[in-house]
């Protein structure tokens, strides 16, 4: 029993030490390797499992068969001591009576032939009773052939000897009890071993299955971990988020792959700044010609250099309202760059919504006339804790596609009204409207619908995102609303002021 407890002992100690071993080692080289390492930890415990079941068993079974054998040899044993007296008792009776060497050399032989018997049986497991029981047998059978050795025909007769012989005989019958009593020993004592087999076995299973299930834990964690830090690098990435280090855990091929990623970051960093200034340079480079340009087409305009015939008014227009939307577009360049480059800086205090809107629609009115569109209006007066400036470029932005996308004729619905602690704006076009699949992108910089518009000047792609990025700074937020016709975008600003973090 102890030795089979210590080698469960010695298989839970060496799998505890592989695992050790393993740790020690460091970080595998390659994805495979560490594979490799799990497959062989998990089907280490049951490979080894199967080998000590049948270990165990085969040595129960030798174990089994070996008390069968020395009980039957016991039994053998006892029923020959038994035939051997009666043949010795025979030849004795004949030979005090008859005095033929021939029937004393019959004895000798049959004597010897019962203490070897008597010896093999004593050297079986036995008992201590049956032991004793057995040493004693072997006395008095030696005494008996020493007396019947030294005797003479005439000193002792047959009904003595009979005595003397039929008391070594019912010691027989007691080392064949004994021997009877040893096979039931031996039955009680396999009872017991398969019995301690059956429970060391559900022991050694129960123990198994953790230490399996333990083994298929961290090896699951130990590969998928580096695995899912790829992934969360490759989305922090894909998100723009340059800020935070790609480190990689895990094995060295994976590390690997975590640093060239960080180098990526550092690369992607570097031409987010060019880009940036690049912008932020020729924004600036574009507004000196632009303002000339425009100035030029304000005078013609305003006919301070000459008057104007009508084919030559229209083209001013035009060439005044082109100047108009390209100033528009370089506002939108250097409020992109300044948002990449810095967090919003908030300049808070209470505005009241209401002029603010109608403030904007005014500025539109040139251009929702031009397209002949009409605009309905249910506005509430809000107060909010805002940046003015940031707020209204939001609106103007909000407002601009509206009317870009609204066809001739079409209309353009503005809604500001309280829901508890918030002001909800919603800008509500008749438009083609935005697909769901385009929802999410719209907010992405530089993002271009496929959507066609009546508008002949192309827009950025940064009034949405620049929108997102203002409305995010002053606490809010904004979202593409589904009505089913047209595109409707809401704002939803905090009443009470907000704190952004620096």
């Amino acid at each position: 029993m102890m030795g089979r407890l210590d080698l469960s002992t010695l298989f839970t100690r060496t799998v505890a030490a592989a695992f050790q071993d393993l740790m020690s080692l460091g970080q595998p080289k390659s994805t495979l390797r560490l594979i490799l390492y799990g497959f062989a930890f998990v089907a280490l415990p049951l490979i080894a499992s199967l080998v000590y079941t049948v270990f165990y068993l085969d040595r129960l079974a030798v174990h089994s068969q070996s008390a069968v054998y020395q009980a039957a040899q016991a039994i053998q044993g006892s029923q020959m001591l038994g035939d051997q007296l009666t043949t010795m008792e025979r030849n004795a009776q004949q030979y005090l009576v008859l005095a033929d060497e021939n029937l004393y050399m019959a004895y000798q032989d049959t004597h010897a032939q019962f203490q070897q018997t008597a010896n093999d049986l004593y050297s079986l497991p036995l008992d201590g009773w049956h032991r004793a029981t057995v040493t004693q047998l072997i006395a008095d059978e030696n005494a008996l052939f020493s007396e019947v050795s030294a005797t003479q025909t005439a000193d002792r007769t047959n009904e003595d000897m009979a005595t003397r012989f039929g008391a070594l005989t019912d010691t027989a019958q007691t080392v064949l009890t004994g021997s009877y009593r040893m096979i039931d020993r031996e039955v009680r004592a396999m009872q017991q071993r398969a019995a301690r087999s059956k429970q060391i076995l559900f022991w050694f299973a129960a123990a198994l299955i953790p230490l399996t299930l333990l083994s298929v834990a961290v090896f699951t964690v130990l590969i998928s971990r580096p695995i899912r830090q790829v992934e969360q690098a490759i989305l922090e990435l894909g998100d723009g988020e340059f800020d935070k280090p790609v480190q990689v855990s895990g094995p060295q091929d994976l590390q690997e792959l975590g640093r060239r990623l960080d180098w990526l970051r550092h690369r992607l960093v570097e031409l987010e700044g060019q880009k940036t200034r690049f912008l932020h340079h020729v924004s600036h480079e574009l507004k000196t010609p632009l303002a000339a340009i425009r100035e030029v087409a304000e005078l013609l305009n305003d006919r301070i250099i000459g008057p104007l015939n009508v084919q030559q008014q229209e083209v001013v227009q035009i060439l005044h309202g082109n100047t108009l939307q390209l100033h528009r577009l370089i506002d939108d360049l250097l409020n992109f760059s300044m948002v990449r480059e810095r967090t919003p800086q908030l300049t808070t205090r209470d505005v009241n919504l209401l002029p603010l809107i109608e403030k904007v629609i005014s500025n539109h009115k040139p251009a929702m006339l031009a397209k002949s569109q009409v605009i309905d209006t249910d506005l509430e007066s809000i107060n909010v804790m805002v940046d003015e400036d940031q707020i209204t470029t939001v609106i103007d932005n909000l407002f601009s596609n509206a009317v870009k996308f609204t066809p001739y004729n079409g209309r353009i619905n503005v809604q500001l009204r309280h829901n508890g602690e918030q002001a909800l704006l919603d800008v509500t076009d008749s438009g083609p409207g935005i697909a769901s699949t385009e929802q999410d992108k719209v907010f992405e910089a530089f993002y271009q619908s496929d959507t066609p518009t009546d508008s002949y000047v192309k827009g950025s792609g940064l009034g949405l995102s620049i929108a997102r990025e203002y409305i995010a700074a002053n606490g809010g937020s904004i979202e593409v609303r589904d009505t089913g016709q047209g595109a409707s975008l809401r704002v939803v600003l905090p009443l009470q002021q907000f704190i952004s973090e620096a």
